[in-house]
């Protein structure tokens, strides 16, 4: 993997972060004037919390499982560049995930005007951030030794 693989990860994270704070920042503007912060699920007449926020907490730790799972998936004798192939292919998954969380749980903002709903995307963007792909981060998952990490 060279750079331009790292970078085009990279710019993946960034447009998976766009979409969501964009997003967002539209249901903000067209809810601005009805928008609350209420926790009790019997002032819910939309009948979207707790599921939506619930079903987003599921599919961010479902995410997080597959990603596990697919670089688990690995074989043994892969080569760097399937090592790394592997990796894009995990990284993307979970990033759909937090996202499709995130999206779910903003439609659930746009329809009710509870600020609740923008619990998920917030932990979801937070979490985008952090494991965002960077040189010594797939070196690591990858357990890439020495020739294999100069395709980094």
């Amino acid at each position: 993997m060279n750079s331009s693989k790292l970078k085009a990860m990279q710019i993946i994270l960034g447009a998976f972060c766009f979409a969501i704070i964009s997003f967002a920042m539209v249901t903000l503007l067209l809810n601005k004037e009805t928008m609350h912060f209420n926790l009790s699920i019997a002032s819910d007449r939309s009948g979207l919390y707790p599921l939506f926020p619930l079903i987003g907490l599921g599919l961010i730790v479902f995410g997080r499982s597959m990603f596990n799972k697919l670089l688990g998936n690995l074989p043994e004798g892969a080569n760097a560049d399937e090592k790394i192939a592997g990796y894009q292919a995990a990284f993307i998954v979970r990033s759909a995930f937090l996202e499709g969380a995130s999206l779910m749980n903003i439609v659930g903002f746009l329809i009710s005007a509870n600020a609740i709903f923008l619990v998920v995307p917030a932990i979801a963007i937070v979490l985008l951030i952090l494991t965002r792909p960077s040189r010594q981060g797939v070196i690591d998952t990858l357990n890439l030794s020495y020739p294999d990490t100069e395709k980094l």
